[in-house]
């Protein structure tokens, strides 16, 4: 087989070439994949974030059951005591 040149470079050399292009640019779409995920796991509306924000509305709201819990039994406690003692 007849060796092609075309520019000066031969078939050989230039899917080599192509090959090394192919790879820079998966690496610069997957550096660009990379920031855009960094940027959603650590930006201000970022999944951590949310995340954070709902962990503490999570602790707040079991705090105001734990003290809505107890108030309703102090309240029942007392219904009792003053229904035992009226009669």
């Amino acid at each position: 087989m007849k060796d092609l040149k075309e520019g000066g470079l031969s078939t050989r050399n230039a899917t080599r070439g192509i090959t090394l292009i192919a790879l820079v640019i998966t690496i610069i779409v997957l550096l660009i994949l990379a920031g855009v995920t960094i940027a959603t796991l650590t930006g201000e509306n970022g999944v951590l974030t949310k995340a954070t924000e709902a962990q503490e509305e999570t602790e707040i709201s079991t705090e105001k059951e734990e003290i809505a819990v107890a108030y309703n039994g102090a309240r029942a406690e007392k219904r009792r005591r003053y229904q035992y003692n009226s009669r």
